[in-house]
C-alpha cells in the first residue's frame, strides 16, 4: 500500500446501521453488554490520505462470540471472515462495541485482541486491519493496523465519516483546541451551535472551477470557519472576467484564478490556523485528482464535461459528495433582452442520481471535448449543442454560489428529521423554486462504479503529472498582457 500521511474510514449508509443496530442492540435493551463483529473495507487512496470504505459486514452466527460483559470472539468466525475477504478482495475489519458515549480509546484486552490476535491472520487478505470501537451514542474511533509484524502498532485515524442519503456525519477523535476565540464566529456559531461548528471546521472542503461560482463558494467557505480548502483550476484571469469575479481587479489579469482566490480566503477566514492546497492545474491532471481525492466534499463550478464526469465517478467510486450546479441565462434572438434565467444546485453521491443521467453532460459531449470538438461550456444544459458564449451575471453567479455553498453545509449540519433537499433549482424569471429527485437509468454505468474505491477501472482521460498546459497558460497570458498594452 501507498504510504499515506493519515487514515480515515468511511461507513456506507447500509455498514452504518447494520453495525450500530447489531453492536448496540444490548444497551438499547438496558443491558452494559458489549458486542462485536467482523466488516469488509475497500482502499481509496488521495495524494495523502488512504481512506478505508467499509461497504459489508460479517456478521457473527450461532457460537460465533461468547457474551460475558465482555464479548470475544471464536477462531473459526475470524477464519471465516477472513476467508469472505480475500474472496471478494477486500480487507478485514474488526469492529466492537464500549458502553460511554463519544470518542473511544482501546483498552488492554481491545489492544491485546487486535494486535495479537485480529492483526497478523488480516495479513492474508493483502490488507492491513482496520480496529473501529463505537460508543453508546453511535460515536465511531478507528484505527490501522501496520503491514510490519515486526513492529505491530496503530494509527490512529483523523475522523470517520457516515454517507447517507442525504446527510455526512463526521465523527472526530477528542479536540485539541477546545479553547477556542470564537467572536469571528460568534453568529455562525449562534446559529447552528458548538458541535455543528466543529463538523464544519473538521472538512477538507476542494472546490474545482475558481471562476466567477468558485470565487464565492471559496470565500463562504473561509468565512463559515472551514480549515481546510482545496483550490483547484488552470485557468488565468482575463478582463472579460473582472464584472463577475470576486476580488479581482484589473492588476490581477493574467494571475492564475487560483491565486486570487488564495489571496482572498487568507483574508476572510475566521478559522483559526487556514491551510489552503493551490493546484494551477485542470482536475484531470493527477496531481490536482490526487489532492481531491484528500476531501470530504468537492464543490464542482465547471463548464467541461470532462471535469464533471470525472467528479461524478469520484463521487461514486470514492464517496465524495460532489456539489454541482451554475447558471444558464437565455436572451432574446431579435433583441437580446433575457427571456430565461435559473441556477441550481444539486448533489451526486452513491445515494443520489449521478450528474450524468441528469442531464448535465453526456458521453458525447465527453467524447466532443476529449476530441476537441467541444465549444459550448454551458453549466446547466437542456440539451442541444448551440454554440453561444456561457453569458453570465455577477449578482446570478453570487446566487448560485450561495446555493451551492448551502447545498454543501446542509449536509453537515443537518439534522436526522430535515427533509432531504438533494437537487434545487431557482428560476429569476418566473420567481419559481424546484426541488428536483430522480434516481440513475436502469442502464447507467457509473452505478456499477459505487464505492469501488482504488479498485475501479483507470480513467483514461487523466493527464501525466507533468503539466502539459504549462506553456500554452503562459503563451495565453502573454497575449493578454500584448493585447491590454496595444489598447492603451
Amino acid at each position: 500500500m501507498k504510504h499515506a500521511d493519515w487514515h480515515e474510514v468511511l461507513l456506507t449508509e447500509h455498514a452504518n446501521n447494520g453495525a450500530c443496530s447489531h453492536l448496540l442492540q444490548h444497551y438499547e435493551s438496558g443491558n452494559v453488554q458489549e458486542d462485536l463483529c467482523f466488516g469488509l473495507w475497500t482502499p481509496s487512496t488521495g495524494a495523502c490520505r488512504k481512506t478505508a470504505i467499509v461497504t459489508r459486514l460479517v456478521l457473527p452466527r450461532k457460537n460465533d462470540r461468547n457474551l460475558h460483559g465482555n464479548v470475544s470472539f471464536t477462531g473459526h468466525y475470524l477464519a471465516r471472515a477472513i476467508r469472505v475477504a480475500r474472496s471478494s478482495g477486500q480487507g478485514l475489519v474488526f469492529m466492537h462495541s464500549h458502553p460511554g458515549p463519544g470518542w473511544q480509546d482501546m483498552s488492554i484486552p481491545d489492544m491485546q485482541a487486535e494486535r495479537d490476535r485480529i492483526a497478523d491472520s488480516a495479513r492474508a487478505t493483502g490488507m492491513p486491519l482496520v480496529g473501529m470501537t463505537v460508543g453508546s451514542d453511535g460515536h465511531w474511533s478507528a484505527r490501522f493496523w501496520t503491514d510490519d509484524a515486526s513492529r505491530r502498532d496503530h494509527q490512529w485515524c483523523r475522523k470517520v465519516r457516515v454517507l447517507d442519503a442525504t446527510r455526512l456525519l463526521i465523527w472526530r477523535g477528542p479536540a485539541e483546541d477546545d479553547m477556542r476565540d470564537r467572536r469571528r464566529q460568534r453568529r455562525t456559531v449562534d446559529s447552528w451551535g458548538e458541535r455543528k461548528q466543529r463538523d464544519v471546521e473538521a472538512l477538507r472542503v476542494g472546490v474545482v472551477g475558481l471562476g466567477s461560482v468558485g470565487s464565492v463558494v471559496a470565500e463562504g467557505l473561509a468565512r463559515v470557519g472551514v480549515r481546510e480548502l482545496v483550490l483547484i483550476d488552470d485557468d488565468t484571469v482575463e478582463e472579460h472576467n473582472l464584472d463577475r469575479l470576486l476580488n479581482a481587479s484589473g492588476t490581477d489579469i493574467g494571475r492564475p484564478k487560483t491565486d486570487v482566490a488564495e489571496d482572498a480566503v487568507k483574508v476572510a477566514s475566521t478559522a483559526n490556523n487556514l491551510k489552503v492546497w493551490n493546484h494551477r492545474r485542470k482536475i484531470q491532471d493527477r496531481q490536482a485528482y490526487a489532492a481531491a481525492k484528500d476531501c470530504d466534499i468537492l464543490v464542482s463550478c465547471v463548464d467541461s464535461p470532462v471535469a464533471r464526469d470525472l467528479l461524478n465517478r469520484t463521487a461514486y467510486r470514492h464517496g465524495i459528495p460532489v456539489v454541482d450546479g451554475g447558471v444558464e441565462i437565455r436572451r432574446e434572438a431579435h433583441s437580446g433582452d433575457m427571456n430565461a434565467a435559473r441556477w441550481k444546485a444539486h448533489v451526486a453521491s452513491p445515494n443520489t442520481q449521478c450528474l450524468r443521467c441528469r442531464g448535465q453532460y453526456s458521453s458525447s459531449d465527453l467524447m466532443l471535448e476529449l476530441d476537441g470538438s467541444w465549444h459550448n461550456p454551458r453549466y446547466v444544459r437542456d440539451g442541444g449543442q448551440d454554440l453561444r458564449p456561457n453569458e453570465n451575471v455577477f449578482c446570478m453567479s453570487l446566487a448560485t454560489g450561495s446555493e451551492l455553498l448551502n447545498v454543501a453545509l446542509r449536509l453537515v449540519i443537518a439534522a436526522q428529521w430535515w427533509p432531504a433537499q438533494m437537487d434545487v433549482e431557482r428560476n429569476f424569471v418566473t420567481g419559481r423554486t424546484k426541488a428536483n429527485a430522480g434516481a440513475c437509468h436502469s442502464h447507467c454505468t457509473i452505478m456499477d462504479e459505487r464505492w469501488a474505491g482504488d479498485g475501479a477501472a483507470k480513467i483514461g482521460y487523466l493527464l501525466a503529472e507533468v503539466d502539459r498546459d504549462a506553456p500554452i497558460g503562459l503563451l495565453r497570458r502573454i497575449a493578454i498582457w500584448l493585447k491590454l498594452w496595444v489598447t492603451r
